[in-house]
């Protein structure tokens, strides 16, 4: 059984048996795979996923049931463990015992109505319409909706009479049996074990990001390499924050609420540091100075330090360009302090050294207070993870349990997500049915298929026709690798079949990463499987290929034509979310810092931690809904060159709201309320969420973004911001250093400068100015 001391960062000492090349080798491995899938949850999908197809069809075979018959339990047990979602068990279990009668009497149906062509066409369109429909009800609703026209869809091409209904309902039986040991049985995930997953995931995304770092600082060589290893340093950073935010998921439901609270805390401020390290570190590397953001080589697409009119810095320096600089001298002291983190974070005590050489210049020695902050932060994760009640099982209800979250009533009648595309969806389903047909009358399923997919996980034209062209280049991509797949294992059945279970893996596997990839890897298990049953000719996946190509055509029509929703209205709802939850996270962290007052901060005032998680979940919520104007293959070039923009903006403004929340989670509450930095944290919280404001009511005007289980994403800015606000400009850096203050607190001001620099500069993006001289909007 699964146990928190298995990922507690165990010193080295002790090793299994044998050679010493290979376990190195093994460990690396698994280590990938820990950082490349957090909480190993696509690894554990797809392994359920194969086992349970061949738990089924080994059970089936042993009781002489016939080929039809495997095929079509087969198919029950595939998609129920691809669907079957739920954060604990008991859930799942729900779900999947209300899966079992949803689909035996799908598949009455197609049985019965097998005779009736044309009435069975109209059923299976009727039926597209209730399954994408019933989405509104969350995971249960959308998992029984999929089971229910997976069974129909499989009866249109394995053929049943009815005096064969009873053996094909205890073949699905069948299935649902093995599929239910298998989950909760062989291969049972509960919320405690997702969680020690998890924590080996940060362990092993922690060691790559410090690989990828040392890489970078290594030789300092420019080029191609260099952007490579930049590249490396990004996608490490990106897996940690990834990882970050499902743990904090996990620990409210395996653990009691002042046990999640800390771990929420100190994931975060790992999240935190490690991103800070980078940057002060490629700072020192590139030698920039106090006066350049280096968070944008992180988050920008192009390389500009600040991108607005002339701010100057807390140096008096007018801020430059941030474009790869030139390799500076070999910096061998930081070198080492960067080198010295593998063996930290494999269980080793922190670094001997001190924190700043002597007579190192004060940008450097950011760096190296970067790397003590990021050791210390990691040691308290250490000892976190090490608490025996950070897995214990069983939600509590105390002050740091989870809330409930309130719903907003969302759209009724045809503005419901759900409603919309369900009509969509039928509209698309009765041409492609009709289309497919005249393509090839056995075959015209897979148009009705590709017809609905497209709508599958998708709310917008613009991402219904991304889904589609990546279904069509993955089913391409199958096809010719099928063809010679197939030609080259006839006549040899077992090769073909642990090559078919091998695509089912692959294809769960990579569903979550590449659509395309996963598409291909069924059309390639069509191959297979149509190989091994004897159906396979040189026209079939020829077939395939037009089928998919027409059904994808029908949903982008059906999409474009009847109840169209635009991208950019969905984008510009969820930006304007974004900007009202970055607004927020300043307000809580304000709150912290001073307290109550000023008819700003409520009672109770919000965890900053927790704030910021809302804003990063708002973040990738428009991520996602970006995606198709972003896409290399998106026609309007100055539109995605805008959007890739805004995004590194928001990102890196992102960054510096959970900075300021950690660092004020660090303090007192009031820490601030009779200190004279106070005056200037309240004007800057005013300054910037002013402009948010503004920049709120820019692009959230006529817009709402409505999610399919009907809840409603608000784009409100928060009370209390004035509704015309001054800039933090050259002179709110001399103010700063009047102030004689420490390092934290000129540090934690400056944060507020760089977001006040970068709201601007989306503000410029999207036509909202800023006048430094008169505060106003222009």
């Amino acid at each position: 059984m699964d146990d928190v001391d298995d990922v507690a960062y165990e010193t080295p000492g002790a090793t299994r048996a044998g050679p010493r090349a290979v376990r190195e080798r093994v460990r690396a491995v698994r280590e990938a795979l820990n950082a490349s899938d957090p909480g190993s949850v696509r690894l554990v999908g797809a392994a359920n996923t194969v086992v349970a197809i061949c738990l089924t069809l080994a059970v089936l075979w042993a009781l002489g049931f016939a080929t039809p018959y495997l095929v079509a339990a087969g198919s029950s047990a595939l998609v129920w463990s691809m669907v079957l979602t739920g954060p604990l068990p008991g859930e799942q279990a729900v779900t999947h015992a209300l899966s079992l009668p949803v689909a035996l009497a799908s598949a009455t149906v197609a049985v019965l109505l097998g005779p009736y062509p044309e009435v069975s066409g109209a059923v299976f369109v009727a039926l597209l319409f209730v399954t994408v429909y019933v989405r509104r009800y969350g995971p249960r609703g959308t998992a029984l909706g999929m089971n229910a026209f997976q069974m129909y869809f499989v009866m249109q091409f394995v053929t049943f009479t009815t005096a064969q209904l009873p053996r094909l309902w205890a073949a699905v039986a069948v299935a649902f049996g093995c599929g239910a040991v298998v989950r909760f049985g062989l291969l049972r995930t509960t919320p405690a074990r997702s969680f020690v997953r998890l924590q080996r995931s940060v362990r092993a995304c922690l060691t790559d990001l410090a690989s990828a770092l040392v890489d970078l600082v290594g030789d300092g060589t420019p080029g191609p390499r260099a952007q490579a290893r930049l590249r490396a340093v990004r996608r490490g950073l990106g897996r940690l924050h990834t990882c970050a935010l499902m743990l904090q998921d996990s620990v409210e439901v395996c653990a009691p609420p002042p046990v999640a609270e800390l771990v929420r805390s100190r994931m975060t401020e790992i999240d935190v540091r490690a991103e800070r390290m980078v940057v002060m570190v490629l700072r020192s590397v590139e030698g920039g100075t106090a006066a350049t953001d280096f968070a944008h080589r992180l988050h920008l697409p192009e390389a500009v330090s600040r991108p607005d009119e002339g701010p100057a810095a807390f140096d008096g320096r007018p801020s430059g360009s941030l474009a790869p600089a030139p390799p500076t001298a070999p910096l061998p002291a930081l070198t080492a302090r960067v080198r010295a983190l593998a063996p930290f974070l494999a269980g080793g005590p922190p670094s001997p050294r001190s924190a700043v050489p002597p007579g190192t210049d004060p940008v450097r020695a950011e760096a190296y207070l970067a790397l003590e902050d990021f050791e210390r932060a990691a040691v308290a994760l250490r000892d976190a993870f090490r608490d025996p009640g950070a897995a214990v099982p069983g939600a509590g209800t105390g002050p740091g349990a989870r809330a409930a979250p309130v719903a907003s009533p969302g759209p009724a009648g045809w503005r419901r997500p759900t409603t919309r595309a369900a009509v969509q969806v039928a509209c698309g389903a009765a041409l492609a049915t009709v289309g497919g047909q005249l393509i090839s009358v056995d075959h015209w399923y897979w148009a009705v298929l590709a017809c609905w997919m497209v709508f599958f996980n998708t709310s917008t034209t613009g991402e219904i026709a991304l889904k589609g062209y990546r279904r069509v280049l993955g089913t391409a991509a199958g096809m010719l690798v099928g063809i010679v797949a197939a030609a080259g294992l006839a006549g040899h059945p077992w090769p073909a079949f642990v090559l078919t279970l091998a695509c089912v893996f692959g294809m769960a596997y990579t569903a979550a990463l590449s659509y395309t990839v996963a598409t291909c890897f069924i059309t390639l298990m069509i191959a297979l499987l149509s190989d091994l049953l004897g159906d396979y000719t040189s026209g079939l996946l020829l077939i395939r290929m037009a089928e998919t190509g027409f059904g994808v055509l029908c949903g982008v029509l059906a999409a474009v034509a009847i109840l169209p929703r635009a991208t950019a209205r969905q984008t510009d709802a969820r930006f304007a979310a974004a900007l009202a939850a970055l607004a927020a996270a300043l307000e809580a962290t304000a709150a912290r810092v001073t307290g109550p007052g000023s008819g700003r901060a409520p009672e109770e005032p919000t965890n900053p931690v927790r704030a910021v998680r809302a804003l990063d979940r708002a973040v990738a919520e428009l991520a996602g809904s970006v995606t198709p104007v972003v896409h290399p293959v998106a026609p309007h070039r100055n539109r995605r060159s805008a959007a890739l923009r805004v995004m590194g903006l928001l990102e890196t403004c992102a960054y510096h709201a959970r900075t300021l929340a950690v660092e004020a989670e660090r303090m007192e509450p009031g820490a601030w309320s009779r200190s004279p930095a106070g005056p200037l944290l309240e004007e800057s919280v005013r300054a910037v969420n002013g402009k948010l404001a503004h920049l709120t009511e820019r692009v959230a005007g006529g817009t709402d973004d409505t999610r399919d289980d009907g809840s409603v994403c608000t784009a409100a800015a928060p009370a209390g911001v004035r509704p015309r606000t001054a800039v933090l400009g050259p002179e709110f850096g001399a103010r700063v250093a009047a102030l004689g203050a420490g390092r934290d607190t000129v540090r934690f001001l400056r944060h507020f400068q760089r977001l006040d620099d970068d709201v601007r500069a989306m503000g410029r993006v999207i036509s909202v100015r800023y006048d430094i001289n008169s505060g106003g909007r222009k």
